[in-house]
């Protein structure tokens, strides 16, 4: 798309979680929840549109039951389209409260600044007229796949605004998994909610918002730089707006719930990029054509990560396996951002990527070993609202407790010792576990997964207290993502899916099967 310096024909949307840049200090929501920041009061509502979106306005002239007319003019080509509406009562996102709307819906316009004017009846001069410069039409949005790959759409064209801003609608409703999508400037939604910001203070902040991060492009001569945006994960997000969910949405307005909460659309993001071509801002309307890369993979990209550090030791490894074939693989990736630590007859049978590397005993790694260039940052788990709460989960000798899916629960501690046995029944759909304690599966307790589809059972440790998986066969079929934790995988249990912890050591005779599915290859 665009860069600073230079034009660029390539603009690249990657979905990776763990290939952050760098670390800041405001939480990250992710793109994730209901809790946004409601947006400002405004005379028209989205400013950011494409065809057949709702487009409300606003103005103190409004009284409920007039009719009048809406006629967009475009801002470089001066083509206009008019379209009907009737002035009605509806609660207004920014504050909440009842107000007279007009709700027409964006006709097909050229793309880039508009200016809207709305008149009463048959008189001529309009009660409401908006500049070209708060209002810009976009292309339909980009239909994100829901499988992980890469997508080439050639020739694509985005939309720029009246102040050089370019835009691109993006629509995500095909995807359930976390993923995440890359901005220079920021994402908001569909109704205007601003939904992630790439710099914490921007425009004059240099520190990446954790969540939000930038790759250099290969060629700069050619490409623009990689942008990239978290969006977190994704089955809690639509159980709560499920019927009878907390979050169900009001059916008469789909910007509320049904417990008077506003909804936020995740589906349909705005993606604005900021930047210049050739020394000079990009000139409202269309872009020139560009290829558009759409490129998505999971948060699990690799089999066992550490934040600070990775130890393998006594006979312990990873390996990968292929769910569709049933055959083991040498794909059971390790990386950290600092020191991998290997000894006695350890074995990484995969690509390892750290700080540093060391060896003992007959320890080895059988695919590449990479340095790394620079540190990754994660993203911080942040424990959604309105979730069931299972409270601590303790279970000690001959103990049985079962989970039925789908859902997403709030757990204060996962404990289980003895003899004792989970039952995950996610045959319905995925179980989420959001712990804000320690857990630890000790001597012969043992959990069962109906569905052993490693995506279908997560467990996300909010926190600093321990993960200590040290269980008996079957194992444990899903993944865990404990950045701020140190994670103990040992014993001689054999652990499917894909583990990421702060400080993360696999030793005993314990094995990692990182689940090919999950990297999307």
């Amino acid at each position: 798309m665009y860069r600073a310096t230079t034009s660029a024909r390539t603009l690249a949307l990657l979905g990776a979680l763990l290939s952050l840049s760098a670390a800041a200090p405001e939480p990250a929501r992710g793109g994730c929840g209901c809790d946004k920041p409601p947006p400002p009061p405004a005379q028209v509502r989205p400013g950011i549109a494409y065809a057949g979106t709702p487009v409300t306005l606003f103005s103190p002239a409004f009284v409920v039951g007039d009719a009048y007319t809406v006629t967009f003019t475009s801002g470089t080509t001066g083509q206009t389209m008019s379209v009907s509406g009737t002035i009605v009562s509806r609660r207004d996102v920014a504050d909440g409260q009842y107000k007279p709307q007009l709700v027409v819906p964006l006709p097909s316009m050229p793309l880039g600044p508009a200016s809207i004017s709305a008149t009463r009846g048959n008189r001529n001069k309009p009660d409401v007229a908006i500049d070209d410069s708060v209002f810009t039409v976009v292309p339909a949005p980009v239909a994100l796949p829901s499988q992980y790959g890469a997508w080439h759409y050639p020739n694509f064209q985005a939309a720029v605004a009246r102040d050089g801003v370019v835009y691109i609608a993006l629509d995500a409703t095909a995807i359930h998994l976390p993923m995440v999508f890359e901005a220079r400037a920021g994402f908001r939604n569909i109704q205007g909610f601003l939904m992630q910001l790439l710099m914490g203070g921007a425009p004059d902040a240099t520190q990446p918002v954790p969540g939000m991060f930038v790759f250099p492009a290969a060629n700069p001569a050619t490409d623009s730089d990689a942008l990239h945006y978290s969006r977190h994960e994704f089955t809690t997000y639509f159980l709560q707006h499920m019927e009878r969910q907390p979050h169900a949405v009001d059916a008469t307005d789909g910007n509320w719930h049904l417990d008077g909460s506003r909804h936020v659309d995740h589906n349909h993001l705005i993606l604005a990029i900021m930047g210049s071509v050739n020394g000079a801002p990009p000139a409202p309307g269309a872009t020139p054509p560009f290829d558009l890369v759409l490129s998505t993979y999971s948060l699990f990209y690799q089999g066992l990560v550490g934040n600070a550090s990775v130890s393998v030791g006594h006979s312990s490894q990873t390996d990968s396996y292929d769910p569709i074939t049933g055959k083991s693989g040498a794909h059971g990736d390790v990386f950290t951002n600092g020191p991998l630590t290997l000894s006695g007859s350890a074995a990484i049978k995969g690509d390892a990527t750290a700080a540093s590397f060391s060896f003992s005993g007959s320890s080895r790694i059988t695919g590449q070993q990479t340095l790394l260039a620079a540190p990754m940052s994660f993203m911080q788990i942040l424990v959604p609202a309105g979730l069931p709460d299972l409270g601590a989960i303790a279970l000690s000798s001959g103990q049985t407790m079962t989970i039925n899916g789908p859902g997403s629960f709030r757990v204060s501690a996962l404990t289980m010792s003895g003899k004792s046995k989970l039952y995950i029944d996610n045959s319905g759909g995925p179980v989420t576990f959001y712990v804000t304690g320690g857990v630890s599966l000790a001597g012969t307790a043992k959990v069962y997964i109906a569905d052993p589809d490693p995506e279908h059972f997560a467990i996300y440790v909010a926190g600093t207290a321990p993960v200590d998986l040290e269980c008996g066969t079957p194992g444990l079929y899903g993944v865990v993502y404990a950045p701020t934790s140190s994670v103990l995988i040992g014993g001689s249990a054999q652990f499917s899916g894909a583990f990421v912890g702060q400080a993360v050591s696999l030793d005993g005779s314990a094995t990692v099967h990182y689940d090919q599915a999950l990297r999307g290859q």
